[in-house]
């Protein structure tokens, strides 16, 4: 007795783990909100904000090197310097709240990051939607594609006419 194909069989893996870790992650947080002091000294404080802003420089430059060349990889380039730009304005504005650099934390959150964070994610779903759109066509679908949350992978990947 087989049991399911290949791609059937990594697709149950990833569900089993993603699903997982989402609900070991519930109970962690209730833990760390009860356990975690409101102040902490970090030992490599620099380090870890100068890291992370050498790999959202090194995100954002792929981004706009993948948008030049016209590449695909422009789709999950954006997504994930989108998000990265998200967590730096989550940080920045969270950990200078009540001090003196709040005020220019919550302004290049505002001007700056969460701005240019929507175009990113902006751009992805446009160009996720025209790949859709061009597929669905090809798939020799004449109305209208669905929206982007109800659509699933094997509806573009397969013809009805093979």
């Amino acid at each position: 007795m087989r049991g399911p194909p290949a791609p059937e069989r990594l697709r149950l893996i990833f569900l089993a783990a993603v699903t997982s870790a989402s609900l070991v992650l519930i109970p962690w947080i209730g833990y760390l909100a009860a356990s975690l002091p409101d102040r902490h000294v970090a030992g490599q404080w620099k380090a870890a904000w100068v890291g992370f802003d050498i790999v959202l420089v090194t995100c954002l430059a792929g981004t706009a090197w993948c948008a030049w060349r016209r590449r695909q990889l422009l789709v999950p380039a954006a997504i994930i310097t989108a998000t990265l730009l998200i967590c730096d304005a989550w940080f920045d504005v969270l950990l200078d709240w009540g001090t003196r650099d709040m005020w220019w934390s919550l302004a290049t959150a505002g001007v700056g990051e969460l701005p240019l964070a929507a175009l990113l994610l902006w751009v992805a779903v446009r160009l996720l939607r025209l790949i859709q759109r061009i597929r669905w066509r090809e798939l020799g679908h004449d109305g209208d594609l669905p929206a982007l949350w109800r659509i699933t992978l094997m509806e573009l990947l397969h013809s009805d006419r093979s």
